[in-house]
C-alpha cells in the first residue's frame, strides 16, 4: 500500500492585489511536490504543483485570472527554489533483498559452470 505525501518545497507571501477581493495582503504562492512511500521504496514525482491562494477571501486563484504583475512574481518565485530530486529510493529492506537475490544468482551460475566443466 502506497502512502501519498505532499511537501511544500517553497512558500512565498506576495503583496500583489487579489483578482477576486482586491486585497493587497494575504496572497501566498506554494510549490508542492508529491511523494509516494511503501515499506520497500520511496517514489518522488518530478511534477511540481503551483498554487496561488488568497488568505483574505479564502479562494485559490487560477492562472487564467493572474495579471502581468502576478506572472512576474510567479516567474521569480519559480527560480527561487530547488525541487527534491525525483526518482526511486530503495529502503534498507529492498537493498538487502536485492543483494541476497544477486548473491544467490552469482552462486547458482558459478555452481552451474563448475558442474558443466567438471571443476568439482
Amino acid at each position: 500500500m502506497m502512502i501519498a505525501k505532499e511537501f511544500v518545497i517553497h512558500r512565498a507571501d506576495i503583496n500583489n492585489h487579489c483578482p477576486n477581493c482586491f486585497s493587497a495582503r494575504g496572497m501566498v504562492f506554494s510549490f508542492i511536490q508529491n511523494q509516494k512511500e511503501n515499506s520497500w521504496m520511496i517514489l518522488t514525482s518530478a511534477e511540481i504543483q503551483e498554487q496561488l491562494f488568497c488568505q483574505h477571501c479564502s479562494q485559490e486563484i487560477y492562472p487564467g485570472a493572474w495579471d502581468e504583475a502576478i506572472e512576474r512574481v510567479y516567474a521569480y518565485q519559480k527560480k527561487c527554489f530547488t525541487p527534491m530530486p525525483s526518482g526511486v529510493q530503495l529502503k534498507k529492506k529492498s537493498k538487502l533483498l536485492l543483494g541476497a537475490v544477486i548473491t544467490v544468482l552469482i552462486l547458482g551460475i558459478g555452481l552451474w559452470l563448475s558442474l558443466q566443466n567438471d571443476w568439482i
